[in-house]
């Protein structure tokens, strides 16, 4: 008869013990394996008991890492690392020459990152079919997670275990207003500006949304919303039309309707943008080249912000040096 302990171990039960490590808890283990609280228990202590020993130690409804349990689970960690290469690999093997590589991106940096990269991308893997979904930041994260897209594109911060963030880009929210709109001479709108004036708004989730909602209450200025959708080129869509004015994360200037206009919001509202990929050294080639594209583009882009603000400031230069 095979010796029970030379039998393989089964790998729910280690996805079940690694996410009690990384998330603290039984419950948010659960929740991110999409398991119900009690199978997570079960999962962990069959493996324990095929083990002959505790990884956990249960103290006051908590569990605490046994000296044995991190020693394990830092291998059990490798261990799995190791499969999802093996898995990634399997799946570029399985597909040949003609590979996918799935992309999740807040509109604006589709439009203004994720289109450029697939054109400088494909010019290296023509045979690489690149699959883009506009997706609300929290939904993208979701989709990662699941293995549904390869890469997430949004505004920062991210929390959780099991995410690599890459900082590649930062920027101001703009006022996008309609090019025949009272302000629209100006290079700068404040708020106070816009007290008066119907706001286009993302939902209440959204990091925009809460930080402009914060600087209504600081200013203590009611702010009328006219409309409130998820999608910013919606939200051009609808300046376009004259619905309203709205505070957006900055676009392309080719992405806005032809009579649709941003300009520097005050006060500043800041973002700082990232590429988001599964933890641990399981990235598959093609992902790593298109990574490699967009912080190529986010150079580029940087480098177009700078030239732009020598430019606004060099004219106050000259005045200056004339008095």
């Amino acid at each position: 008869m095979p010796d029970p302990a030379n039998r393989p171990l089964d790998l729910g039960q280690l996805r079940a013990v690694l996410a009690v490590r990384e998330t603290g808890t039984v419950t948010r283990a659960a929740e991110d394996l999409g398991l119900s609280q009690p199978a997570v228990s079960r999962l962990i202590a069959a493996l324990e008991t095929e083990l002959g020993f505790d990884i956990f130690e249960r103290s006051r409804r908590r569990l605490v890492l046994t000296d044995r349990g991190r020693e394990f689970l830092d291998e059990a960690q490798s261990a799995m690392r190791s499969m999802a290469r093996l898995s990634v690999m399997a799946g570029e093997l399985r597909r040949g020459s003609h590979g996918l590589l799935r992309v999740g991106a807040i509109a604006p940096l589709a439009l203004g990152l994720v289109a450029p990269a697939i054109a400088a991308y494909r010019r290296g893997a023509p045979s690489v079919t690149v699959e883009v979904d506009l997706l609300p930041r929290a939904n993208q994260i979701e989709e990662l997670r699941a293995g549904r897209i390869d890469i997430a594109l949004a505004a920062m911060p991210f929390s959780g275990a099991g995410l690599r963030v890459e900082p590649i880009l930062e920027a101001d929210a703009v006022c996008v207003l309609p090019a025949s709109h009272r302000l629209a001479r100006r290079r700068v709108i404040n708020l106070s500006d816009l007290a008066e004036e119907r706001f286009v708004v993302t939902p209440p989730a959204s990091i925009l949304r809460q930080r402009l909602d914060d600087a209504f209450r600081q200013s203590n200025i009611p702010q009328r919303m006219v409309s409130v959708v998820e999608n910013m080129s919606l939200v051009a869509a609808l300046v376009s039309a004259g619905a309203g004015v709205a505070v957006t994360h900055a676009m392309p200037a080719a992405a806005m309707p032809s009579n649709v206009i941003a300009r520097a919001f005050r006060p500043r509202i800041s973002f700082s943008y990232a590429i988001v990929t599964q933890a641990g050294d399981v990235r598959s080639r093609a992902v790593s080249d298109f990574c490699r594209a967009l912080r190529a583009v986010a150079h580029d882009v940087r480098r177009g912000v700078s030239r732009d603000a020598d430019a606004r400031a060099a004219p106050r230069r000259g005045r200056a040096g004339r008095s």
